[in-house]
């Protein structure tokens, strides 16, 4: 098995723990916004409590996994995160859904993090990468089947639950392949000052996407699925564009060009004017910025300081997710509704643009061998 094809089975895990258990809450929300009687600041609260636990579990995953072992850590979190999906399916009351959301996110973090460090520890360069996060977007894409079987936002949970561990138990194919990243470097050593712009960006762009993900099936008038459909398939072009892309510009130009392509994007009257390709160019690129600063933390630290740098970038990427959708739902509503939640999400991936082209400058370092 090479490492390409360890890195996509491999990215079964977050496809089921990101691409499902989390991105696919866009999915049922519309039936929640009923169902429940939510209103958009509660909605945003639901998606805050996720990306709350999620920034809780990228703070403890290099700490986890290293006690746990990472092959151990990545695939028991992958199990225990489709318990809580299914749990949803219930009918908790809203307390629950959230205290729900956040194990999830903590889950998941603990899911992503441990698997990059996997595919970087197994070799897998900028287009194994590109590869497994683009695999995020098999778990959306696959998410929009259950759709037309579900019958309201309650079987919806646990039809994707199931989903989702189908696809885990799918990426056990590659733990045979899998071995424990390198020992943790020195006191002293592995300092992430060269990495500290991308790292500010990758936080505001956390807050800024999460924006678009939350609130977009709900400001749009066409058919949820088939949006959502597009926007999944996008994903899953991420390693094929994004992963050659990062390697040859480098992760500082790669980071300033996948912004950019994400912003004009997430636009709002590009997106009322032609919403699937919204979808499509958006899909490809929102996991490129995580590509990109992956590529950047392998090149320019030592292996030791991988996962530690994986788990502080997640929390920096998490922290504006956290915030992200709170803030952004607020704003909607005072703006009048979801579309003025898409254009907060647009300003801040503009800043997250400027700050990204501050940082380039600073060093021509971040070019690797595909």
């Amino acid at each position: 098995m090479s490492t390409l094809v360890v890195a996509v089975m491999l990215g079964l895990g977050p496809a089921a723990a990101v691409g499902v258990g989390r991105f696919a809450y866009a999915l049922v929300l519309p039936d929640m916004l009923t169902g429940l009687g939510l209103t958009l600041t509660q909605a945003g609260l639901l998606g805050s409590a996720n990306t709350g636990g999620y920034l809780l579990g990228a703070l403890v995953s290099h700490r986890v996994l290293r006690a746990a072992g990472h092959r151990r850590g990545f695939y028991l979190a992958a199990v225990l995160q489709c318990l809580t999906l299914l749990a949803l399916a219930s009918a908790p009351p809203f307390w629950a859904v959230a205290a729900l959301r956040f194990v999830q996110g903590v889950l998941g973090a603990v899911v992503f993090v441990g698997g990059a460090a996997l595919v970087m520890a197994a070799g897998g360069r900028a287009l194994s990468l590109g590869l497994y996060f683009g695999s995020i977007g098999v778990g959306m894409a696959v998410s929009t089947a259950v759709l037309p079987i579900a019958d309201d936002w309650r079987t919806g949970w646990l039809w994707l639950g199931l989903l989702a561990s189908a696809l885990v138990a799918a990426s056990l194919c590659a733990r045979s392949r899998l071995r424990e990243p390198a020992p943790p470097v020195a006191a002293g050593e592995g300092s992430l000052r060269p990495v500290v712009a991308a790292l500010i960006s990758y936080g505001l762009y956390g807050a800024g996407y999460i924006a678009y993900m939350t609130f977009v099936t709900t400001d749009l008038r066409v058919a949820t699925g088939p949006f959502w459909l597009v926007l999944g398939l996008g994903a899953v072009l991420n390693g094929p564009v994004w992963g050659p892309l990062s390697g040859r510009l480098g992760g500082p130009l790669a980071q300033v060009a996948v912004l950019l392509t994400l912003l004009v994007s997430s636009l709002p009257p590009l997106v009322a004017a032609v919403p699937h390709v919204s979808a499509l160019v958006f899909g490809i690129s929102f996991l490129g910025v995580i590509t990109a600063i992956t590529v950047l933390i392998r090149v320019r630290l030592p292996a030791g300081a991988w996962p530690r740098a994986m788990g502080l970038s997640t929390a920096a990427f998490a922290a504006g997710q956290a915030l992200g959708p709170a803030l952004t739902g607020a704003i909607g509503e005072a703006l009048g509704g979801a579309t003025g939640a898409l254009w907060t999400g647009s300003a801040l991936l503009a800043l997250a643009l400027v700050v990204a082209l501050l940082g380039v400058g600073r060093s021509a370092a971040g070019r690797e061998p595909l």
